[in-house]
């Protein structure tokens, strides 16, 4: 009994948030500058929406999350977290109503960039931005609930721009926008629906959060206007968890059906001479839609692969088989077109490595054999025995051979270099007669430089 009580002093005083936490009105103040929403902060969402299209339009992760750090938008977010904790009216109101005009504002900056530039093709960071999964839920509630930790505490650190890069708001406005311009409602819709996921999740963290710590709510002097404003704060905060756990819900459905389809087919529908040439996955209405190509496949098989989705959680899917190439329409050719460049690029990242081996090692015996040739010297063994003719005195000798690449002033240039070892030092005048027959053998086209180094006495 004593070790549980010890234990549990240990991990409360370990866990504590409120030994560095700022003071009431500090914490009060700072979301309420984060609530502001004109002057400096409202450039600074219009430039950062401009940067976070720019960097969407053109592909860049780099630049989009340059843009998740310069912006504002987490403000009246956790603003609205903190007033719901709180029971501050006032905090709740104006967070709303700024969140709608940064959402607004934002929207029309970005279909009026998407709908002046020139590159309208959609790249992987807008198609990345239309459906939301499991892991942005859960992604926008851990995240909502650090930066809730690191708004209330007194020495601000990098938390929050971190919590701006994770839950990702700039980048669903910036892609509603663009089908706002184009007219795709499709990746407006998907874009806006990841928006209000993150933001309900942030809310709903903040709340929790903020609800943990000692922080005084909102004081009235009529009771009855008291329990009112209690009343829709947590009627307005069951209205927020309520739809957002059924879309939890929902997502976290969606991406096991997917997970659970993907392992089907790589593992029951690779066949000897058959291979799937498209799969469509519909996790709505849990359609699995698989165009087999090849030879077909006979009943018996079909029937196994039916049998085989209890296996993988799939009882209540429906599983469409399709065989023969001629059953490929437009849909089937976009899928096996973005098949086709996964294949292409997953195998080029795989192999990658092996070529840039290969590739050095190839030229790397390029410049053996060009070094060895541009020397104008025999090998190593025939040139030593050549010396030992007349310069009896050396035992051993190697060469080798150091380019100068050219220069504004200076052509390139090689300098051939043979060191020699000799049970003695050679004379003067032999050392030098042996520097200019090296010269000449090697046909004068380079400059040699001789090294010597006397054998240690034995």
């Amino acid at each position: 009994m004593n070790f549980v009580l010890v234990l549990l002093r240990w991990l409360r005083r370990r866990f504590d948030l409120t030994q560095d936490m700022g003071t009431p009105a500090d914490i009060v103040q700072d979301v309420e500058d984060g609530l502001m929403f004109k002057g400096t902060n409202l450039w600074v969402l219009m430039f950062a929406i401009l940067v976070a299209s720019v960097g969407l339009n053109v592909n860049s992760t780099a630049v989009v999350i340059g843009a998740m750090l310069i912006s504002p938008l987490m403000g009246p977010i956790v603003g609205i977290g903190f007033g719901a904790a709180t029971v501050r009216v006032e905090i709740i109101q104006w967070g709303l109503s700024n969140l709608l005009l940064a959402t607004v504002i934002s929207l029309l900056v970005s279909a009026m960039y998407f709908r002046l530039t020139p590159l309208t093709e959609a790249g992987t960071e807008l198609l990345g931005r239309t459906v939301p999964t499991t892991w942005d839920v859960l992604i926008a509630l851990f995240g909502g609930a650090a930066g809730a930790v690191a708004l209330t505490r007194r020495e601000k650190s990098n938390v929050l721009p971190g919590v701006a890069i994770a839950t990702a708001l700039m980048p669903p406005l910036c892609t509603a926008g663009y089908g706002l311009a184009t007219a795709q409602w499709q990746y407006m819709l998907g874009a806006l629906y990841l928006y209000f996921i993150n933001c309900v999740f942030i809310v709903l963290s903040t709340l929790l959060v903020v609800k943990l710590l000692p922080i005084a709510r909102a004081t009235f002097t009529d009771d009855a206007r008291a329990r009112r404003v209690q009343l829709t704060v947590w009627g307005l905060a069951l209205l927020t968890a309520v739809p957002s756990v059924y879309l939890a819900a929902g997502i976290v459905q969606r991406t096991v059906f997917t997970h659970n389809a993907q392992r089907f087919i790589e593992e029951q529908c690779t066949l000897a001479n058959s291979y799937v040439a498209t799969r469509r996955l519909d996790p709505e209405t849990s359609t699995i839609n698989i165009l087999f190509a090849g030879q077909r496949l006979t009943p018996p098989q079909i029937q196994t692969l039916h049998n085989r989705l209890a296996d993988y959680s799939l009882e209540d899917a429906r599983l469409i088989v399709r065989q023969g190439l001629g059953r490929l329409d437009s849909t089937d050719a976009l899928s096996l077109r973005t098949s086709l460049l996964e294949d292409v690029r997953d195998l080029g990242q795989q192999t990658l490595a092996s070529y840039d081996d290969r590739l050095t090692q190839r030229i790397q015996r390029i410049v053996v054999a060009s070094t060895v040739v541009s020397t104008g010297l025999p090998s190593d063994s025939a040139l030593l025995r050549e010396v030992q003719i007349e310069h009896p005195l050396v035992q051993q000798l190697g060469t080798s051979s150091v380019v100068q690449s050219a220069t504004d002033s200076l052509r390139a240039d090689t300098l051939v270099v043979v060191a020699i070892r000799s049970r003695q030092p050679l004379p003067v005048p032999e050392a030098q007669r042996l520097r200019q027959w090296l010269k000449l053998r090697s046909g004068t086209r380079h400059r040699v430089r001789l090294l010597e180094q006397t054998a240690p006495a034995r």
